[in-house]
């Protein structure tokens, strides 16, 4: 059954057409006059009722370009992160934007995943098919573009396991000295507190003097990547060091790792500081993102519990941290054979 609604905006009176039939999902189409609404009604609902597959009447008229561009100018704007999902809807774009959305069929999708693989790791292709899927459900969910969202029935690749590569005490004190003597006012702090704290690079360049206690030995970081707020635990020798750099800071900027004549921490000078002190320490196959490693592992190997490492990460589950539990089986099989000793022994 059929029904109109009469509706007035900007580009002047347009008609609406709505059918429902037999519990199935809505069919609705917007056009300039009631009579190409009517009849466009009569055709759906005549081929409704010969049971034909009917794709919306925008799935018909939009195209995967402008989804994409939709999802470009109002979701992508609500991440943290913009480059890479703008990247990745830009290639959408490229080898898909002029099909019809009825069109974007799950083989489609499939032979463009399968090309992806070959030359990108399967978790990248994942996430390119994530946004595509998120644009998809936008479509089908709140702008009424789609009937259904293509890639539900789309595998993702099966990703390896995490990396977990951390520092030897040998390794770690070569890192500490070299980044002591780089000449980037700021090197040693920043590593100090990834090596210590287990925030992740970007979490540290985004500290401001105002997320930090010096009294209570504590650092509030609030654009975490999970939009957590969590508590970095400062250890006295990052203290210190803060209270150096406190010293000296910049009155007309509120970051802590800035500075005019480096250009400041986010700059190509502080990478080559970076990859300059990880060479001089004879660092293979290292990367920034492994101090956060570094400092999980020898939490875990410490008897840190997962729950705890997750508290320390950031983590919303327990899976993230299950890489690190194998770090602390001595530790478990001390408490066990401590309790086993208590109840099994003589009883002293």
């Amino acid at each position: 059954m059929a029904y109109f609604r009469k509706r007035k905006g900007k580009k002047g009176i347009t008609w609406q057409a709505v059918i429902r039939m037999g519990g199935r999902r809505s069919q609705v189409a917007t056009f300039r006059t009631k009579g190409e609404a009517e009849e466009w009604a009569r055709e759906t609902e005549s081929a409704i009722s010969k049971g034909k597959y009917l794709p919306s009447y925008e799935a018909k008229r939009r195209t995967v370009k402008e989804l994409l561009e939709r999802y470009q100018e109002t979701e992508i704007p609500k991440k943290k992160d913009q480059a890479n999902p703008k990247r990745q809807a830009d290639f959408w774009i490229d080898r898909l934007g002029d099909l019809r959305l009825f069109q974007l069929t799950r083989s489609t999708i499939v032979e463009v995943r399968d090309e992806l693989a070959k030359r990108l790791a399967p978790a990248t292709v994942n996430r390119y098919l994530a946004l595509l899927s998120h644009a998809c459900t936008m479509a089908e969910r709140e702008w009424e573009w789609m009937d259904t969202n293509p890639l539900r029935k789309v595998s993702s690749l099966e990703e390896p396991r995490g990396r977990v590569r951390f520092l030897s005490n040998a390794e770690k004190d070569r890192l500490l000295d070299a980044a002591s003597k780089s000449p980037h006012p700021h090197l040693y702090a920043i590593v100090l507190i990834a090596l210590t704290a287990g925030a992740r690079k970007g979490e540290i360049l985004g500290l401001r003097w105002k997320d930090v206690d010096l009294d209570s030995s504590r650092a509030v970081l609030h654009n975490t990547k999970n939009n957590e707020r969590r508590t970095l635990t400062l250890v006295p020798q990052v203290v210190d060091e803060l209270t150096t750099l406190q010293k000296i800071r910049r009155i007309d900027d509120d970051l802590i790792f800035t500075n005019a004549r480096s250009g400041g921490a986010n700059s190509s000078y502080f990478e080559k500081a970076w990859q300059k002190a990880r060479s001089q320490a004879r660092l293979k196959d290292f990367r920034f993102h492994d101090l956060r490693h570094t400092c999980a592992s020898n939490l875990a190997m410490n008897g840190a519990t997962t729950a705890e490492l997750a508290a320390v990460l950031g983590h919303k589950t327990l899976e993230m941290v299950k890489r690190y539990s194998h770090l602390s089986d001595e530790h478990v099989r001390g408490v066990v054979e401590r309790t086993a000793k208590k109840v099994l022994g003589s009883g002293e």
